[in-house]
């Protein structure tokens, strides 16, 4: 056997144990990485998920806490993992679509990753006390068109999903907000609470006690669709601003896993999406969560990565 003719089996040798491990598979546990701390409500959407994950593919899947730089450290890890479909990440897109733009160091991209599905919507709004003149979002751009600069918001930080929609919110409407940046949303609210913010852009499922209490109002929403929980809350774009800063997630594994494999993750992912038991966790949770399928999710993924890169330039982040 010359070496073209070995190299040759070679190849048809692999391709044939490839395609086997992929019609197998899966033939042991999977791991889920969640680029965030435990605790918080990704690590718990994750667990959920996972459990329904699980016994949609009967088998094993762990899910491991890689946090760090904003989610960055936990996707650089799954990226250069084996494209195997025993690695995978559950992540908000944000870690993908707009931390490489802002963070040079940042080596992958959204081509580094094969889309499994998407699974939940984080939805944003702005929230302001429920003794505040501002009724409706017209009377916060009101406020700030009097007096540039004197209505101020709060953020968990600098180029968080609510700090991009709402300096959207300014370039569209031609006015000037103080953005004040928060570590968190603990402190955020604390100062909302307080009375010493205009507003706050926060997520709409975790201020829903204050707001079924009484003490706080959601104004608009930054989604292009309204909020479940809260139907009666316009988004931007039906209250007269031409925004719309979408927060969502999902099932991503390595660029280059095999298509049959990414095909059985994409079904199990489905199955555990609709599942009574994940169902009804998100209900109680207040979590938003839709399946869509990995073109769908692909897609999305890209136009989202396009326009935080438009604001972020703009903004020079």
């Amino acid at each position: 056997m010359n070496k073209t003719t070995r190299i040759l089996a070679a190849a048809v040798l692999g391709l044939g144990a490839s395609a086997v491990s992929a019609s197998d598979f899966p033939q042991g546990p999977i791991e889920v990485t969640v680029p965030f701390a435990a605790g918080g409500g990704l690590d718990q959407n994750a667990r959920a998920f996972a459990k329904a994950f699980s016994e949609a593919l009967n088998t094993p899947v762990a899910v491991m806490n890689r946090d760090g730089a904003a989610g960055a450290i936990g996707l650089a890890f799954v990226a250069g993992a084996r494209a195997d479909g025993y690695a995978l990440a559950f992540t908000p897109a944000v870690s993908l679509t707009s931390q490489p733009h802002r963070v040079k160091t940042i080596k992958y991209g959204v081509e580094s990753f094969s889309p499994v599905c998407h699974v939940f919507d984080n939805i944003f709004a702005i929230a302001v006390l429920a003794n505040s003149p501002y009724k409706t979002i017209a009377d916060v751009l009101v406020g700030a068109r009097k007096e540039p600069g004197a209505v101020s918001y709060g953020t968990s930080g600098i180029g968080s999903i609510p700090h991009l929609g709402t300096a959207d919110i300014e370039a569209a409407a031609k006015v000037q907000l103080n953005h004040v940046a928060y570590k968190g949303d603990g402190p955020m609210m604390q100062d909302l609470l307080g009375g010493r913010l205009g507003f706050g852009a926060v997520l709409a499922s975790s201020v829903r006690a204050q707001v079924q209490a009484g003490t706080l109002r959601l104004l608009a929403v930054y989604s292009d669709q309204r909020h479940p929980h809260f139907p009666a809350v316009p988004t931007l774009t039906e209250s007269g601003v031409p925004v719309v800063q979408l927060s969502f997630g999902g099932l991503l594994a390595p660029a280059k896993t095999p298509t049959a494999v990414l095909d059985k993750l994409q079904a199990a992912c489905e199955r555990a999406v609709k599942s009574p038991g994940y169902v009804d966790w998100a209900a109680k949770a207040g979590q938003v969560v839709e399946y869509q399928p990995a073109e769908a999710f692909g897609r999305k993924l890209r136009e989202d990565s396009r326009a935080k890169a438009a604001t972020i330039q703009r903004l020079g982040l």
